[in-house]
């Protein structure tokens, strides 16, 4: 490659990142970008629950290959640089306990957040093919993505402010 000449992947994640819908979620204050230094991507999710809740998740999402192939996505701690322990039923609700646990894909290796349009998981049990709605492909914008870590901190959200009312 010349010097100068980008990749594909890269150029099509940072046009993804100057998109309006994303920049909405930012300027809304769903998300915001930690670091970015292709092809890893941190970002900061501020979930919100209609009582007034809220809880922040930072995640990791390594963007290689996009969006031919979807992005790695694994919740991390911006701070120390690693993936957080697991959260224990006493601490998320059960949607985020699965969606956060530890699975191992093969070959045996951490598989990242446990939903169907994240890379690993899309492969398990084919997730994908029995969840093409929630599924990840070349035609879907980063936004999706983001829209479904929005969604998943707003259940903690929720489930935080439930536990806090009772």
């Amino acid at each position: 490659m010349a010097d100068g000449d980008i990749d594909g992947d890269r150029l099509t994640l940072e046009a993804h990142l100057r998109k309006t819908n994303f920049r909405i979620g930012v300027e809304e204050g769903r998300w915001q970008i930690l670091r970015y230094a292709f092809p890893t991507l941190e970002v900061r999710v501020v979930g919100c629950d209609i009582s007034g809740g809220v809880a922040t998740m930072d995640f990791q999402l390594l963007c290689d290959g996009f969006p031919a192939t979807g992005p790695f996505v694994q919740h991390w701690d911006s701070v120390k640089q690693c993936r957080p322990e697991p959260p224990s039923g006493d601490s998320a609700p059960p949607s985020i306990v699965d969606a956060l646990k530890t699975w191992q894909e093969y070959p045996p290796r951490y598989g990242g957040i446990y939903r169907p349009w994240q890379r690993e998981a899309a492969l398990h049990n084919q997730w994908a093919q029995k969840r093409p709605d929630l599924a990840w492909h070349r035609a879907r914008d980063l936004t999706f993505i983001m829209e479904q870590l929005y969604a998943l901190v707003s259940e903690q959200a929720a489930w935080l402010a439930f536990r806090a009312a009772a």
